[in-house]
């Protein structure tokens, strides 16, 4: 009986032994497979923080960007004169505020918002080029943020201040200051314009240029009466290339000027004082002038005095900036005069009103009825572009403007600048009539609130500053 009992016993004990070791098999396999689960669980949950994470830094440095392109949209506008005298800490104008920048909130699903301002490095017009650097802060919700810089280039559309022509007409007692007349063929009536300051009765200094003010045209320069057209009684000729009565004048007729000619470095002469005359390195006013003789690349090169003034994409950017302001026509009449720091008025005549005339006169209104050299310089320009059309100047008005009359014949006219009216700024045209009274003038303060319109903006060093 002892037998059977014990072979009881032992399966007994086999039993609960195999049972031990399934009951183990199952807690260490459970134990591993919620371990396991739990690993997943955690690395899924850190990758779907981790890329959300990555969205928001990624839309946080979108966001950044967005503010350094809409800081450069700014600088484009609005020019860089408002800044200069503030920034890092100007009061009423965040984009030059360190402290209080401008900040936009873009919204959308990353919640997403900038700050930015501008500091300025080296000023305009002051350096050319300026230089700026744009600091924009990026937001994307929660935590998440990125902050940028880049720098900027700021210069002007290479164009010429002063009074640039294919033809002009000299006439009557057209006074012209500081500034030089800049033409691609003929310049007539040359005895009737003068370029000599009325109360010191000098020959005036181009405030662009830093020479002499003078006819500069690579076609003729005659004293005969013309309508644009030459016909004799020219200021140089191949054997006399030196004019006494115009020395700083130059054209096509003209040529070098041996060191014995009385032309010949004569802005030494006439103005002691002023080192450009006597510096080397000065390459256009040094030993001023030592040729009469200027064609159209030299002119272009020097002065940027070229037809047409602006190419069709940057007349296009400027379009646009007068289509957002609400200063965009298509009719010479009817316009109203935009008032601020800052303004462009577009004139397309190309359509229905082709060949007509704006009257500068309805400009002549403030704040752009300034005279010349006024005590307190206002932080302010016009910029005018006519195509299509012309434009006329007379009746007594004061404008201060730029004002580009940019299509070639029968178009691009600026006629009878007469009735003692005044005007300060550059004034481009096809032809410039300037046979009545009228007075133009270049000043400082013309020369030191350029058009942001006519400015380059060129973006270069971007830093991601925060990583």
């Amino acid at each position: 009986m002892l037998n059977p009992l014990r072979r009881r016993l032992h399966e007994l004990r086999s039993q609960c032994h195999d049972d031990g070791v399934a009951l183990m098999t199952v807690i260490l396999v459970t134990a591993l497979v919620t371990a396991l689960t739990l690993t997943i669980s955690v690395i899924a949950t850190n990758n779907l923080i981790s890329a959300k994470l990555a969205q928001q830094a990624g839309a946080a440095v979108d966001s950044s960007d967005a503010g350094v392109a809409q800081a450069v949209a700014y600088l484009r506008k609005n020019g860089v004169v408002a800044l200069n005298g503030c920034t890092p800490g100007c009061a009423s104008n965040p984009w030059g505020n360190s402290t209080s920048p401008a900040a936009v909130s873009i919204g959308g699903k990353a919640g997403q918002s900038y700050s930015v301002w501008i500091e300025k490095i080296a000023p305009f017009p002051a350096n050319k080029p300026g230089i700026y650097r744009i600091h924009s802060t990026g937001l994307a919700g929660g935590p998440a943020g990125r902050t940028v810089t880049v720098d900027v280039r700021v210069g002007l559309l290479p164009f010429t201040n002063g009074i640039v022509a294919a033809s002009v007409d000299g006439g009557g007692n057209a006074g012209v200051h500081y500034e030089s007349i800049f033409s691609t063929g003929c310049v007539t009536g040359r005895s009737k314009i003068d370029f000599t300051d009325p109360t010191t009765g000098k020959n005036t200094i181009d405030r662009a240029y830093g020479i002499p003010a003078a006819v500069h045209s690579s076609g003729l320069i005659s004293n005969a009466n013309g309508n644009g057209s030459c016909s004799g009684d020219f200021i140089h000729s191949a054997s006399a290339p030196c004019s006494t009565a115009y020395p700083y004048d130059q054209d096509s007729l003209g040529g070098p000027l041996p060191t014995s000619s009385p032309c010949y470095n004569k802005a030494s002469s006439d103005y002691p004082t002023l080192p450009q005359f006597n510096t080397s390195s000065n390459t256009l006013a040094y030993q001023y002038p030592k040729t009469s003789y200027i064609d159209a690349a030299t002119m272009s090169s020097s002065f940027a005095a070229k037809r047409p003034p602006f190419s069709q994409a940057q007349l296009d950017q400027i379009k646009a900036i007068a289509q957002e302001d609400g200063t965009y026509y298509t009719s010479a009449t009817g316009f109203t005069v935009p008032t601020g720091a800052d303004a462009v008025m577009y004139f397309d005549l190309t359509g229905a009103n082709a060949g007509g005339t704006v009257d500068l006169n309805d400009l002549a209104v403030a704040p752009w009825n300034r005279d010349h050299d006024p005590a307190t310089c206002p932080r302010q320009s016009l910029l005018v572009i006519i195509a299509g059309g012309n434009a006329r100047l007379n009746s007594n008005s004061k404008l201060s403007a730029a004002v580009f009359a940019v299509s070639d014949s029968p178009y691009g006219n600026i006629s009878k600048a007469n009735g003692t009216a005044t005007f300060t700024g550059s004034l481009y045209g096809n032809n410039v009539d300037l046979t009545g009274t009228a007075d133009m003038w270049m000043d400082q303060c013309f020369m030191d609130n350029p058009p942001p319109a006519l400015t380059t903006v060129q973006t270069y060093n971007y830093r991601e500053v925060d990583r």
